[in-house]
């Protein structure tokens, strides 16, 4: 008897693993799959009743269907870094007069997710019969589409590769800004002309918000409001007859025609040149310090500034993270050779500079033969020539006194000789 237990135990347990074999089998039989080597369209079949769905009403069925959407490789698809793919839900062209279900898509990458069990935050409605989103090349998702109708058959799935060439360049200034980011913090020159740049920007701000204010609705008053909708009824219908009143008003200030240009020139000119003082004046109070060199914690702060945002462009140059990832990491590797090449390179400047003492200060004699192109090292070899010059060499030996004579020691020596 027990023996016969433990069979009929086994069997149902080896005919439960068939019955979830067959309905697996079914599932996935049923289940569309597309590759992205190619642009590709995928029509719909009429799918598979489901119940219980989220975000559906209790006890309703729907009809779902997933679509499976396979990436490539990355490392032999490197050349595609900068291409994405928008994926498309779109009706197919059929009748006017049929009249489409409405529909519900859920974008995923749950593989051990039933089809059409997404919690009911992430199911997103189809406005207008479409719905797109785009997606990294080399990724792997997964399209749960269910309505409430009778069939999806009226519907296509269809996949577009996409290259934009802004992100090569956020990739090249990304790199470009990263191993620069040292050089940049204490160069005068970015401090300039940023704090230039931005303040036209300021001055240009300054003076459109100041003309605002001088609107009747820089004013909380009705009657003032109802002056400028007034007003602005007015001039719109005025509107063919204001370039010439203004010309007539230039012309009699003795401003010609052929004086537009340049004094629109001017202007721009004047409001540019205040926009580049601000910025000098606040560079020159805040940035620099008491003898004209860059502050050291605000080169810091600059240069780490530099780096983050050199970072999130790198990031932001591909739809993929990993490979996003990646390009950071080279990037920073790119950058820590180059910072390494220059502290060889100032090594072994340093061990010509003090090798022999005797051979540059022979070489400091001559001008021209400097070996070097950089200010700080020309002064710091003068003035190591300078301490080893016998000019500048501590005198060993002591003063020496010399005794003071007066004139009436002279005197007495004098009448002495004589006698």
């Amino acid at each position: 008897m027990a023996m016969a237990g433990t069979h009929a135990r086994q069997s149902a347990w080896i005919l439960r693993l068939l019955c979830l074999w067959a309905s697996a089998v079914l599932v996935f039989a049923d289940e569309h799959s597309l590759c992205l080597t190619q642009n590709a369209t995928l029509q719909l079949s009429r799918g598979l009743p489901v119940g219980n769905s989220p975000g559906s009403k209790p006890g309703a069925t729907v009809i779902v269907e997933r679509v499976h959407i396979h990436g490539l490789s990355r490392f032999r698809n490197l050349g595609k870094f900068a291409h994405s793919i928008k994926v498309k839900v779109l009706p197919l062209p059929t009748n006017s007069n049929v009249r489409l279900p409405n529909i519900e898509v859920c974008f995923h990458r749950n593989v051990s997710l039933v089809a059409g069990m997404c919690r009911h935050g992430q199911w997103e409605k189809v406005t207008k019969g479409s719905w797109a989103r785009s997606m990294s090349l080399f990724d792997h998702k997964i399209l749960d589409v269910r309505t409430a109708g009778s069939t999806l058959e009226n519907f296509e799935v269809s996949v577009e590769e996409e290259f934009f060439v802004y992100r090569i360049v956020l990739l090249t200034l990304g790199i470009i800004l990263l191993s620069l980011a040292s050089f940049i913090s204490q160069s005068l020159a970015f401090y300039y002309s940023s704090a230039m740049a931005i303040g036209i920007i300021l001055v240009i701000l300054i003076i459109i918000y100041q003309g605002m204010k001088l609107l009747p609705t820089g004013r909380k008053s009705s009657l003032a409001i109802f002056l400028y909708s007034t007003a602005v009824g007015f001039g719109t219908f005025l509107l063919r007859y204001i370039p010439g009143l203004v010309r007539s008003l230039l012309t009699e200030l003795g401003i010609d025609e052929d004086m537009y240009n340049p004094l629109a020139i001017f202007l721009l000119t004047f409001v540019a040149i205040a926009g580049a003082w601000l910025g000098f004046w606040v560079v020159h109070k805040l940035v620099l310090t008491e003898d004209g060199s860059v502050d050291i914690s605000t080169a810091q702060f600059v240069a780490w500034a530099v780096r983050i945002l050199a970072a999130v462009m790198i990031l932001q140059s591909s739809m993929d993270p990993l490979l996003g990832t990646l390009a950071l990491l080279c990037g920073s590797f790119v950058s820590l050779l180059k910072k390494m090449h220059r502290l060889r390179f100032l090594r072994h400047l340093r061990r010509r500079l003090f090798k022999s003492p005797k051979k540059n200060r022979r070489r400091s004699q001559v001008p021209d033969s400097s070996p070097f192109d950089d200010s700080r090292d020309e002064l710091m070899y003068k003035m190591q020539s300078k301490e080893d010059s016998p000019l500048f060499r501590p005198q060993l030996r002591g003063p020496t006194l010399s005794p003071c004579k007066s004139p009436v020691t002279e005197k007495e020596s004098i009448r002495i000789s004589g006698a």
